[in-house]
């Protein structure tokens, strides 16, 4: 409103270049970008002005209304999509996603320092020097506020981050305690869920899941027998063979399970993990009968990790596997019981890994914390 093209882009270069000292911006490429696009975004939004505002001695006019929001809606558009587009390539986000979190603050931004800006503008050619001062003590003041308030939200957000870290470790030792209450009702499971947690966050890894997804898979795992509470101690424990009545009972625990945790906040997946852990690849598994893709990734994946350790480990029936004895049964059953890229991911962990990571989690000691360790701390 006020400088001359030269004078504009010699202020747009002071200004972008204050913008890096306060607070200091140590790459060269952001103060390179930072620079340019101060003076580019400033110098349209003139160009704008100057070609629609009203040549006269008074700026704050009716006339000049329509050109101002014309000039600002400009500079707001050019500026947020200059940064966006940027944002974007760093950061891998679509544009539409980032502008959509964005555009209600950036726009009160946007409009409140264009009205200051037009009324500090009328100031300055009304009182020269004493608008000149009037134009640069409030813009300092308001740039010095933000950054308190900014430093300020810094803080508080690193102490949430930090309450919710520490929430999750308590929810995750919740976690543990609760599998080994499960794993005891059941003769010679204790360390079961915690095994098959082992195996399935190692496979999730093998597989590139993210985070929230071996998330859901931790706790899926250590949670994949919860059902087991509503089933009596004297089928979970019968030392002989089970009838078939009573093994209906026993393969009701995946649909008690489910209802356990589905009303349960953030566990809504969880329980569909839990819900779908007994379905077989083939679809002759249960409740649901589900095949192939419909069953959750981190089902097929607890389904095999049930199994791997059912096998290894000593029960109440049967001696436990030697480990090459179960890569065996994997390969048969692969592409029938089991996901086909699940016992690949296995197949390529076993080489990878020395065999004691395989263990008999019969004989797991409640002192043992190897196991319980796997959760905390990522």
């Amino acid at each position: 409103m006020l400088f001359n093209p030269l004078e504009l882009i010699l202020f747009a270069f002071c200004y972008g270049l204050s913008m890096m000292i306060f607070p200091f911006v140590p790459s060269i490429e952001k103060a390179i970008f930072n620079l340019s696009q101060t003076i580019n975004v400033t110098y349209l939004t003139f160009l704008i002005w100057d070609l629609l505002h009203l040549k006269s001695d008074v700026l704050l006019s009716t006339g000049n209304i329509l050109p101002f929001l014309a000039t600002m809606a400009v500079f707001g558009v050019v500026d947020l999509l200059s940064v966006t587009i940027i944002v974007s390539i760093t950061s891998k986000m679509r544009v539409a996603e980032i502008v959509k979190e964005t555009i209600e603050w950036t726009s009160v931004s946007y409009t409140l320092v264009a009205f200051i800006g037009w009324i500090l503008a009328e100031v300055y050619m009304k009182f020269y020097l004493y608008g000149l001062l009037g134009f640069i003590l409030p813009l300092l003041l308001m740039r010095y506020n933000m950054r308190l308030f900014a430093k300020d939200k810094e803080i508080q957000f690193a102490q949430l981050q930090d309450y919710n870290v520490l929430l999750k470790d308590n929810n995750e030792q919740l976690l543990l305690t609760l599998s080994q209450i499960i794993d005891a009702r059941e003769n010679s499971l204790f360390g079961h869920s915690l095994t098959v947690a082992k195996y399935a966050t190692a496979i999730g890894e093998k597989l590139q899941f993210t985070t929230d997804q071996l998330y859901d898979l931790k706790r899926g795992s250590l949670l994949h027998d919860i059902g087991k509470l509503g089933i009596s101690e004297a089928i979970l424990q019968k030392p002989g063979k089970l009838t078939e009545e009573e093994f209906k009972v026993i393969r009701g625990h995946s649909l008690i399970g489910f209802k356990i945790l589905e009303n349960n906040k953030g566990m809504e997946k969880v329980a569909q993990i839990v819900i779908q852990h007994h379905e077989q690849y083939s679809g002759e598994g249960y409740p649901n009968q589900l095949k192939a893709e419909e069953i959750l990734i981190e089902s097929r994946i607890i389904a095999l990790c049930d199994a791997v350790d059912t096998m290894l480990s000593t029960r109440s029936y049967k001696q436990g596997w030697s480990i090459d004895k179960v890569v065996a049964e994997l390969a048969r059953c692969r592409g029938t019981h089991f996901d086909p890229s699940v016992v690949d991911a296995f197949m390529e962990l076993k080489n990878d890994l020395e065999s004691s990571f395989f263990s008999n989690s019969f004989k797991t000691k409640e002192s043992d914390l190897s196991l319980g360790s796997l959760l905390i701390g990522k």
